[in-house]
């Protein structure tokens, strides 16, 4: 099968729905097992739901769970057979026609169409799929703004930028013939890019725009970075280049895949190092983020192995921490930026600090000259 045919079914999953809102479940395990793949850790055509996978799907699935969802990756390991393009293999002496959901006790592993497989491996045929995934989501609307509150934005911020997007740009873009549905309704990460090139052409855009305070141009800004988080666009794009660095061997890129998905040597490092989150001390190591202080593109390969270059953080830690709202003096003591709104909300407080060893120094000035957003 070709990878138009693939991409097609990734685009139009048979999902469950309920009050209008689809299931995320098929997707969270795609986007997990599609992870694994590229980090080197699912190796061969036979994936487990072991805790690995497990995690994973956890991580994509808490960002984009809504209402009554549940974390239970076993549904969709089981119901995914349903797509033609994931199989199950069942434990020797098992009748599949008598099994009804997911066991470990009667299923061994599952496994992909070969040529799905071999697809999987391609750090730059994967863009494609991890777009498609996200287009069976339901309105993105409710996940953008509690996207902007978790960031810090006030539900002020949220509901305005989120009535700019859904309301008054996608009704300009109506007028002039250039959309027919709200932008909203728009979840690939590249077609939002053409078409906010678009918008921002506008005149009636500009003219608002700059009664606004350029308020309008944030939002679109905003709800692309969004997109970007929901599709691991950034990620994507930084495993793509690992893969294309003719400088390093397959050894050294697998190596590389893994640190730049938080996996891998510099996780465990990170985990010895601190024991916990590196600010708070929260011990669930499963809850916390290895980050980078020195952003993975501004780093040479040594600085994006090197352990002194990473803190492990709590998820809101982490994201504010990497969108330059949160930084750490010399002293190891937080800096919060007047551009984070009611950062309490993410339960950041003036009073948090780590200890700091002369080895993160350089970095943490790199961090506060390049990316805080200052006092």
């Amino acid at each position: 099968m070709s990878v138009d045919y693939y991409v097609d079914k990734f685009r139009n999953l048979n999902m469950n729905s309920s009050k209008g809102k689809k299931s995320p479940h098929k997707v969270c395990m795609l986007l997990a097992v599609m992870d694994l793949i590229q980090a080197g850790y699912i190796y061969e055509n036979k994936i487990k739901l072991d805790a690995t996978l497990k995690d994973r799907f956890t991580h994509f699935f808490n960002e984009r769970k809504q209402g009554q969802d549940r974390d239970t990756p076993e549904n969709p390991f089981y119901h995914l057979k349903s797509e033609g393009f994931w199989h199950l293999n069942y434990q020797e002496g098992i009748d599949e026609s008598l099994v009804k959901g997911y066991s470990n006790k009667a299923i061994d592993y599952a496994y992909l169409d070969g040529e799905l497989f071999d697809y999987l491996k391609s750090a730059i045929v994967v863009n494609d799929f991890k777009d498609a995934l996200v287009e069976n989501l339901s309105d993105l609307t409710d996940l953008y703004t509690q996207w902007l509150i978790d960031i810090g934005k006030s539900e002020k911020t949220a509901k305005n930028y989120s009535q700019a997007i859904r309301g008054s740009i996608s009704n300009w873009m109506v007028q002039e013939n250039l959309i027919d549905a709200p932008l909203t309704e728009v979840k690939s990460f590249r077609e939002f890019c053409r078409l906010s090139e678009s918008a921002r052409s506008l005149e009636k855009f500009k003219e608002f725009n700059a009664r606004g305070n350029s308020m309008y141009s944030a939002a679109l800004n905003s709800y692309q970075r969004f997109l970007a988080d929901l599709s691991q666009i950034d990620v994507k794009a930084d495993i793509q280049n690992i893969f294309e660095d003719k400088k390093l061997t397959q050894t050294e890129k697998s190596i590389m895949v893994n640190t730049r998905m938080g996996q891998g040597t510099f996780r465990k490092q990170l985990i010895e190092m601190w024991k916990g989150c590196s600010v708070t001390g929260y011990k669930n190591t499963q809850m916390l983020v290895a980050s980078h202080i020195k952003p993975w593109r501004d780093a040479n390969n040594d600085e994006r192995l090197d352990k002194f270059n990473g803190l492990l953080l709590l998820a809101n830690l982490d994201k504010a921490f990497d969108l330059g709202f949160i930084s750490f003096e010399k002293s190891g003591k937080v800096m919060v930026s007047r551009q984070l709104e009611k950062p309490e909300v993410l339960g950041i407080t003036d009073g948090m600090a780590f200890h700091v060893n002369r080895e993160h120094e350089k970095y943490l000035q790199h961090h506060r000259m390049t990316l805080f957003k200052g006092l």
